[in-house]
C-alpha cells in the first residue's frame, strides 16, 4: 500500500467495521489496521489515537447518510411518501449510530438549538397543501421531530406504553406511518 493511501484506507476500514458492528466499543486498533492492510502504528501517526480515527469515521458515515436524506428531500415522489421515507431514513441513521447519538438527545431536547423541524417543514407544507396554516405546519414539524427524539431516547418506555419496539425497523417504520396518518389523513 502506498503511504498516501494509508490514511484513506484506515478511514475506509474503520467505516466498514463500524457499519458491520454498529458499535465502536468492540472495534480494536488491530482490527482496523488488519482491515486496512496497514501497520498498527499508522493509526497514531495519522490520527493520534484509535478514538480519533473512529470519531472521524463516524462523522464521515453520518455525513454520507445525511446525503441520502438530502436526496430523499429533493426527490419527486408524492409528499406523504417523501416525508415517510425521510423520517424512516433519519431514524435508521439514528439507530445505526445509537451508541454515539443517544447521549446527545437530552441536550437536543432541553437545551439545543431547535433546528431539526426546519428540515422537514417544506415536506410538511407539501403534505398539508393549503389545508393548514404556516403556524400549524411548524407545530406539526416540531411535534414529529421532538416525538421522534423522545421515543428514541426512551424506547423501552415507549414499548411498554405502545407495544411497539422502535429498535425493530419494521415496527419503527410502522410507527412513523401511523404518525403521518394521524396528521395527514387523506
Amino acid at each position: 500500500m502506498q503511504n498516501d493511501n494509508v490514511k484513506e484506507q484506515l478511514i475506509l476500514a474503520t467505516m466498514k467495521l463500524l457499519s458491520e458492528s454498529k458499535s465502536s466499543s468492540g472495534i480494536t486498533a488491530r482490527q482496523i489496521a488488519t482491515e486496512a492492510g496497514a501497520n498498527l502504528a499508522m493509526i497514531n501517526y495519522y490520527f493520534n489515537s484509535k478514538d480519533e480515527l473512529v470519531s472521524f469515521a463516524v462523522g464521515k458515515l453520518m455525513a454520507d447518510r445525511a446525503n441520502e436524506l438530502k436526496d430523499i428531500r429533493d426527490s419527486h415522489v408524492p409528499a406523504k411518501r417523501k416525508l415517510l421515507e425521510f423520517l424512516t431514513a433519519m431514524s435508521d441513521m439514528t439507530f445505526d449510530f445509537a451508541e454515539l447519538t443517544k447521549p446527545t438527545i437530552p441536550y437536543l431536547l432541553l437545551e439545543g438549538e431547535i433546528d431539526l423541524p426546519y428540515f422537514i417543514l417544506p415536506m410538511i407544507k407539501d403534505c398539508c397543501g393549503n389545508r393548514r396554516s404556516e403556524t400549524e405546519c411548524r407545530i406539526i414539524a416540531y411535534q414529529i421531530i421532538s416525538f421522534s427524539q423522545l421515543v428514541f431516547y426512551r424506547s423501552s418506555d415507549f414499548m411498554k406504553l405502545s407495544g411497539s419496539d422502535v429498535g425493530d425497523k419494521r415496527q419503527r417504520d410502522a410507527v412513523f406511518q401511523m404518525i403521518l396518518d394521524i396528521f395527514f389523513d387523506e
